[in-house]
């Protein structure tokens, strides 16, 4: 009786060990290692030009629409004074036209001109309907040109890098500052194949920062289907539990403290 005592006692101390030395795995949180990622954008004129003024510094908050910097607008000026007046010039030539092909056609009801006069008159008078239209589209394009001589931004962000100085002869393209929108904010991450299986999207994490103490709240919102860093197209099996998968972790209350490339703390809860 007492060899069956005591083995059921060894049973159950085991048991308890086995049980109390494999909970805290099962309960810890997985745990992922990454940095935080941000929108950027290059801003840049769409013509070339003398770079006029450059309105923001490095680290300079701006909003939406705001001027961050201007061309020289004198060659943009010229080239639309020179076609309104050649607006004003088709739209003569248009009006005198459409006079001779009225006058004309009289004549043609009373065959007092031929019907080649008439054709030619009623021609002439589309063909100058036509240079006008084009002459307007042409100075269409010349206020778009002076519109985009002034570059606004985009959205809400912080200016990251100011590129170019005023006085710079720059071609259309060329950007001259970059910054970083405040609309997006992700933590990017990689996890194990192991691991794939324990997270899906829309899980919620917590993030954590070495600054500060604050907790930030996100989601898992993309889990790459493809894995990366994988050196061979076909992986025998021991290569394959090495292949890690991206992850971006959407940040819910991101705020001006969080920068471009700061390592962060993901804990994922099983």
């Amino acid at each position: 009786m007492k060899k069956v005592l005591f083995l059921l006692a060894m049973l159950l101390i085991g048991g308890g060990v086995y049980y109390w030395h494999n909970l805290p795995q099962k309960m810890q949180p997985l745990m992922l290692y990454g940095n935080i990622d941000i929108r950027q954008v290059n801003s840049a004129f769409r013509v070339g030009g003398r770079l006029k003024a450059m309105n923001f510094e490095e680290g300079d908050v701006v909003h939406k629409g705001d001027v961050l910097a201007t061309l020289n607008e004198d060659t943009f000026l010229n080239a639309q004074n020179q076609a309104k007046a050649k607006v004003a010039q088709a739209k003569a030539a248009f009006e005198n036209a459409k006079r001779i092909n009225k006058r004309k056609q009289e004549l043609c009801k009373t065959q007092n001109a031929s019907q080649q006069d008439c054709d030619n008159a009623q021609a002439s008078q589309e063909i100058a309907a036509a240079d006008l239209e084009y002459a307007q589209s042409s100075a269409d394009v010349t206020e778009t040109a002076l519109n985009d001589a002034i570059l606004t931004a985009p959205a809400d962000g912080v200016v990251l890098i100011r590129i170019l100085e005023p006085g710079t002869m720059i071609s259309a393209g060329v950007p001259v500052y970059t910054i970083s929108l405040n609309n997006k904010m992700w933590a990017r991450a990689y996890i194990k194949e192991t691991e794939l299986g324990q997270v899906k999207l829309g899980s919620p994490v917590k993030i954590y920062t070495d600054s500060s103490d604050k907790v930030y709240d996100g989601h898992i919102g993309f889990i790459s289907s493809t894995a990366e860093f994988t050196p061979k197209s076909i992986e025998t099996a021991s290569l394959r539990t090495d292949l890690v998968y991206r992850l971006r972790i959407v940040i819910d209350n991101a705020d001006d403290y969080l920068k471009q490339g700061m390592p962060v703390t993901i804990e994922l809860a099983q």
